[in-house]
This record gives C-alpha cells, sequence and structure tokens, in this order.
C-alpha cells in the first residue's frame, strides 16, 4: 500500500510516522516502532561507526560504543552545514552526511515495516535554518537513493499535526511551543487555502530542554544522598532513574527515584512542587521567547486560536500552567507532544496538491526571525523547488584547514558507510569533483592574508548565509 513517511530528525531521538493511501484517501499517521530496545518512541539519533565501517543506530550505538566512545556520533544536528567535520576513530565525516545515514537507515527499517519503500519522504529541521543549512542537507540525501524528498521546519509539521484534529479557518493562527530533549523554538503559523504559512519564529541559542530537566532532578537525588555513586554503572542508573521519575511527575504529585546499591538511601524523594521550582526559571525563559515570537509576527490577537505544545517536554504541566497565564489564548497539549512533529510530518506527505504560497515578511528583531520572502510550497520545501541557480548559499563559514575523509553516500540498504581514498583507489567524476572543490577551499585559505586569521573571523549567522 502507498504510503508517506514522515521523519523527525531531532538532536536526541528521531521519529517516523507513515499515512497510509487507501482508495485516494490518507490514513491518520501511525508511528512506526524503529528500536526494539528502546523504551521510547523513534531511536536515538545516535551512531557508532565499527573498525570495518559497519553503522549501528540507537541503543545498539549506545552499547557498542561504551567502549570506543571515538567512534560514537552525537548532537550532529546541530553541526549540519558547519565546514568542520566530526572525528570518528582516525576518520572525519561530515554532519550532514551522517544525517542522511539516519534518515536512510530509518527509511530501511519503515520499508522492512511497511513491506514496500515510502512513496514520499518528508524529513523535518529547525525552524531557525536558513538557505546554507537546508541546502547542504539536501545536498546529503539527495546522494542516497531515498523516496521524492521534502524538507519541512519543525512548527509547520506541529501544525499540521493540530489541525488534524482540531477545526482550524483560513486565516486563523497559532503558536506552536516545542521544547525537546535540548531545543527550544517558538513559531506562529497562519491557515492558508492550501496549508500553513510560517508567520515568525524564535528559539534559544542556550541548551534548553528535556536533558537540563534530567540535570536538575539528579542534582537534587545527589544533594539529597549526599554523595554520587562511585562507579559509571551506579551513575548511569541513577540518573535513569532521575529520567524515569521526572516523566512520572506529569501524572503524580510525588515520586521515589531508586538510588543504586551501596547509597545512603534506598529511594529519594521528589514532589512536583519542587520539581516546579527547579524548573520554572527555564520554563519562563521560553515563555518570553514565545512572547517575542507571537509579538514579532504581528499576530492579531483575535486570530490567534491556540497555542499548541510539542516536543519530548511539552507534558510538563507547568508549561500549560505557564503559557496559558502569559498568552491568554487556549493553550493545547498535542496529543503525544513526543510524535506530534513527526506525525506531521507524514500528514504534509500524503498531500497530493502543493500550491505555492508567498511568506510575508515581518520586521526584523534582535531575537525574533521573521518568515523567508521567498516562493515555497505549503511544506515550503521541496527539493525540485531549488535548480542550480536558484539561490546562491555563499561559501561555508570561514575555518582552519581540515583534512576531510570524502564519503560516498551509502545506497540504501547497506547499512555501512564506504570511504575511498584518493590516493590507492580510483575515483569517478563525481568524487573528482569533491576532492577539487576541497582542494581549492585549502588553497584559498593559504593564499589568504596573514593577518586575516580564520579564528579572528565572526562567523555568519543564518541570516547572514542567505543573503
Amino acid at each position: 500500500m502507498p504510503y508517506a513517511l514522515g521523519v523527525d530528525l531531532g538532536s536526541a531521538r528521531t521519529v517516523a510516522a507513515v499515512s497510509r493511501n487507501h482508495r485516494d484517501s490518507w490514513s491518520e499517521p501511525e508511528v512506526v516502532p524503529l528500536d526494539p530496545a528502546a523504551t521510547a518512541p523513534g531511536v536515538a539519533s545516535v551512531l557508532y561507526l565499527t573498525s570495518d565501517d559497519a553503522v549501528e543506530v540507537g541503543e545498539a550505538a549506545i552499547h557498542a560504543g561504551a567502549a570506543e566512545p571515538e567512534r560514537v556520533a552525537r548532537d550532529f544536528l546541530d553541526r549540519i552545514g558547519d565546514e568542520v567535520p566530526l572525528a570518528l576513530g582516525d576518520r572525519y565525516y561530515p554532519a550532514e552526511m551522517l544525517a542522511a545515514v539516519l534518515v536512510a537507515w530509518v527509511a530501511d527499517r519503515v520499508e522492512e515495516h511497511e513491506g514496500t519503500p515510502a512513496s514520499q519522504l518528508v524529513v523535518t529541521h529547525p525552524v531557525g535554518w536558513g538557505v546554507h543549512r537546508r541546502t547542504v542537507l539536501q545536498s546529503a540525501l539527495r546522494d542516497l537513493n531515498l523516496p521524492e524528498l521534502t524538507l519541512l521546519p519543525r512548527p509547520v509539521a506541529a501544525a499540521e499535526a493540530y489541525a488534524a484534529t482540531e477545526r482550524l479557518e483560513v486565516g486563523q493562527e497559532i503558536g506552536v511551543y516545542s521544547l525537546g530533549a535540548s531545543r527550544f523554538e517558538a513559531a506562529v503559523l497562519r491557515r492558508g487555502a492550501f496549508g500553513f504559512e510560517l508567520r515568525g519564529h524564535a528559539d534559544s541559542v542556550d541548551v534548553l530542554g528535556g536533558t537540563l530537566f534530567d540535570d536538575m532532578v539528579a542534582e537534587h537525588a545527589a544533594a539529597d544522598l549526599g554523595e554520587l555513586p562511585a562507579d559509571p554503572a551506579g551513575l548511569a542508573a541513577l540518573r535513569a532513574s532521575c529520567v524515569e521519575a521526572k516523566e512520572r511527575l506529569s501524572t503524580a504529585v510525588a515520586v521515589t527515584i531508586p538510588t543504586p546499591p551501596g547509597s545512603k538511601k534506598a529511594t529519594v524523594l521528589l514532589n512536583r512542587s519542587d520539581f516546579d521550582t527547579m524548573v520554572r526559571p527555564v520554563v519562563e525563559h521560553t515563555v518570553r521567547i514565545l512572547q517575542q515570537a507571537i509579538q514579532g509576527s504581528g499576530a492579531d490577537s483575535d486570530a490567534l486560536r491556540a497555542v499548541v505544545l510539542v516536543g519530548g517536554s511539552g507534558h510538563v504541566p507547568l508549561i500549560a500552567e505557564l503559557v496559558t497565564a502569559a498568552v491568554r489564548v487556549r493553550v493545547a497539549a498535542a496529543d503525544d507532544p513526543v510524535t506530534a512533529i513527526a506525525r506531521g510530518a507524514a500528514l504534509a506527505g500524503g498531500k497530493v496538491a502543493k500550491p505555492t504560497v508567498r511568506a510575508q515578511p515581518l520586521p526584523v528583531t534582535p531575537t525574533v526571525t521573521p518568515a523567508e520572502g521567498v516562493t515555497a510550497h505549503t511544506d515550503l520545501m521541496r527539493f525540485d523547488d531549488l535548480g542550480p541557480d536558484a539561490v546562491d548559499i555563499g561559501p561555508p563559514p570561514p575555518r582552519p584547514p581540515v583534512e576531510l575523509a570524502p564519503l560516498d553516500p551509502p545506497a540504501r540498504g547497506l547499512a555501512r558507510l564506504t570511504r575511498r581514498t584518493r590516493a590507492g583507489t580510483e575515483v569517478d567524476e563525481l568524487d573528482r569533483d569533491r576532492y577539487d572543490d576541497l582542494d581549492d577551499r585549502a588553497g584559498r585559505r593559504r593564499d589568504r592574508d596573514p593577518d586575516e586569521s580564520p579564528r579572528r573571523r565572526r562567523r555568519p549567522t543564518d541570516h547572514e548565509d542567505d543573503e
């Protein structure tokens, strides 16, 4: 049966959902299990490269890489668009290539589950990404034998999921509050005749989200115990118990945290009021960013119908309380906030008609990023929309010279990274172009004025990249 695949490519976890086509209609999206060893939806966004170049993903990568952490890749989503690659073992790999390998792995697992390849693939990305980051990810994905591809900002996918269950008239607007494991972003979107128009957005440069909350709970437990477990296994067990306790506080008023053997106490008590006190400054900061996004978008108070909460931390009760007090519109936690973006991406992929709309440019403020004044589909970026001369993204930010090991992107169905060096094996014309480009850039660096040190250069922002 034909189906659309939505992949929420997150810094901590990657979640997939499918919407199936039956008699010219698309079904409600369904989350696909990716990792049997995982207790949470999706798969951990972690890769492990073995000594023979095989790739492990998720929990398998975490366990396999425990003895060889130098071969483990984490948090590479935030490095996409950075010219400096990540080191795995004795080799260097661009972050966008690692992200593309993860997406291809997910597509393979879903194909095994469904019995056929996807008809369309939608991959989400942070709303604050400029043209440079989107284009380098697009290029890496294009090298793989994947279905028809679409890039979609995460808040747009969240809005699609909300609109599937709540009535939203054309011209009405919603806010999206997205708090994941380590990233916060807010956006305002308007319902158009054919989809959602991104009106404005804001995010935080700080690490915010569930991981920070986990750290706070672990610090609370350590303070109550008076000491931390001396062995790594005990530390890992205590942190896992703290993560579970934090999640149970979404519905319970108090929880007990089991402690490792040998601790002074068998359990540590944590109630919701103490947890709220710990996380309140962080939540208040995210609420202020949401308010800035709403104000910067020029949203009419009568047009803004709701704020939808998504992300792994969207179920924290304090968030709904503080957002409601700040924006004074209906606040709705998405049905399963963890998977809402992946489900919305699958719904977007199932749309047959994709007419174009023009996002309205908004005034630029120091913290609020306006919608880009470009013509785009309602899903904002399909690969076919960008021709070879459509936009000049400019060079990547200047960096010190790094010897980059070129990669041939793995074909779908092969969970391997293949490597070919310039010396020792024959290269095809595409590879020669890559090597020549690297040589040209290295030569330009050597020819720079010595006083113009790359370390003294300020790295352009995504908006400067776009210009």
